[in-house]
């Protein structure tokens, strides 16, 4: 349909563009839509990515649990003493990650999820808004009416999160909600819309830096607005990098004036060494047959990269020399980290550069991950002045809710590090329903 339309030009483009900066569709100040079409799932792969899904989550919730119990579990995991510290203490409410992003792949019949975003996950009102966009088009209006379109509402179902979150932990009234990440920050744009809709919805909401906390009296603030929830979408790990226990906000959390979501105690499911502990044999009482069916067909083999033995497929084996003779299996990755920084794919390297991927994963904290056999779907990308149907990479990773899904981020690139922070852009999202 795009291809029969002569009338596909250069102002189009740049209408889309535009219409991207106006709704702050970008990231930074680059607008992030990449296709002209949406990624579309039949509804029965939709019900199986969203089913394997919620089943690891509520597998990586028992890895939090089992880790709180036995807080050696955490060094396991890679914690560091402080975030191990402020992990144990009780959030308030059950549940380590209330809002959450699975990322992964899926291909007919398969899903493969590569790691989960527990701290919270960004680009919750992309797809709604890009899905928008695309309807401008007469081939998207064309192609709904001949087909059944479902779409989700992310944005809504977060605020409905938070708000039963806030009653769990006892809130009684509507909070008073800040959202709280660093001032420059290029998702800053989506906090803008998040709390447009959250006003909307009678919910007064600030966007606000750590540098502007203060906790005085048993209230946290910023500036003269008192905090009843936080929406905390600064990653912990840097936040702990420039402050310590004493910062208002972790004050505030621990003498519990303060419902904060996602906790500090989702650092234990955010880690991508939680992925060894779904993977390894040892641990698999842990979990239902249900999920330890998912685990097995949706989580590729995990390990923390240390100097020594563990187990592969059944077989003993030294994890370093194993790993560093069978580079094409694996791909490398930092444990904690975001945006595809740091990630090393063992089919794309040479040995040299593979030893030395592997001598950087040592010196620091890294996990090796088996890699996925990754597949290319057409899609019309336009650039300034044109359009053309160019083969890319595409990962679908569903959003949860309070373990339960709610649509999906879908990312496409060139390169098989599919990420927005690399490079990479994103495009809307359907479900394709049966005909009635």
């Amino acid at each position: 349909m795009l291809a029969a339309d002569a009338g596909l030009s250069a102002g189009i483009f740049e209408s889309l563009r535009a219409a991207m900066r106006s709704k702050l569709l970008v990231y930074g100040d680059r607008p992030i839509g990449v296709a002209l079409r949406p990624h579309f799932l039949e509804r029965k792969q939709f019900e199986l990515l969203a089913n394997r899904a919620e089943l690891v989550a509520s597998a990586l919730e028992r890895v939090a649990a089992a880790a709180v119990e036995s807080p050696a579990v955490m060094d396991e995991i890679g914690l560091t003493p402080l975030e191990a510290k402020l992990a144990l203490i009780d959030p308030g409410f059950s549940g380590s990650a209330i809002t959450s992003r699975m990322d992964g792949f899926v291909h007919r019949n398969q899903i493969k999820f590569v790691e989960y975003n527990a701290e919270n996950p960004s680009s919750l009102s992309d797809q709604e808004g890009l899905n928008r966009l695309l309807f401008a088009l007469p081939e998207m209006s064309a192609f709904a009416q001949r087909h059944r379109l479902r779409q989700f509402s992310p944005v809504e179902r977060l605020l409905e999160a938070l708000l039963a979150t806030y009653r769990e932990w006892g809130g009684k009234e509507i909070p008073r909600v800040a959202i709280i990440d660093w001032d420059d920050v290029p998702t800053a744009n989506e906090f803008v819309l998040l709390q447009d809709y959250f006003l909307s919805q009678g919910v007064r909401t600030i966007v606000c830096s750590p540098e502007d906390l203060r906790y005085e009296n048993g209230t946290l603030r910023c500036d003269d607005f008192a905090i009843d929830l936080v929406y905390k979408r600064i990653i912990i790990h840097e936040l702990l990098a420039r402050y310590d226990e004493t910062h208002p906000l972790v004050r505030a959390y621990v003498s519990g004036d303060v419902c904060v979501v996602n906790s500090f105690r989702c650092k234990i499911m955010h880690k991508k060494a939680s992925f060894e502990l779904l993977t390894d044999e040892a641990h698999q009482g842990w979990f239902t047959p249900e999920e330890q069916k998912a685990i097995h067909l949706s989580i590729p083999w995990t390990r923390r990269l240390r100097d020594r033995a563990t187990f592969y497929q059944g077989q003993r084996v030294e994890l370093l020399e194993f790993v560093r003779r069978k580079r094409a299996r694996f791909a490398i990755k930092p444990n904690d980290d975001y945006g595809g920084r740091g990630v090393y794919l063992g089919s794309r390297l040479n040995e040299s550069e593979w030893d030395k991927a592997i001598a950087t994963a040592i010196a620091e904290d890294y996990v090796v991950q088996e890699a996925i056999d990754l597949h290319t779907e057409m899609f019309p990308v336009f650039s300034q002045n044109d359009w053309k149907l160019q083969p890319m990479f595409v990962d679908t990773n569903p959003f949860l809710f309070r373990g339960k899904v709610c649509g999906a981020m879908v990312r496409l690139s060139s390169s098989p590090v599919v990420n927005v922070t690399s490079g990479g852009g994103e495009t809307g999202f359907f479900v394709l329903e049966p005909e009635a």
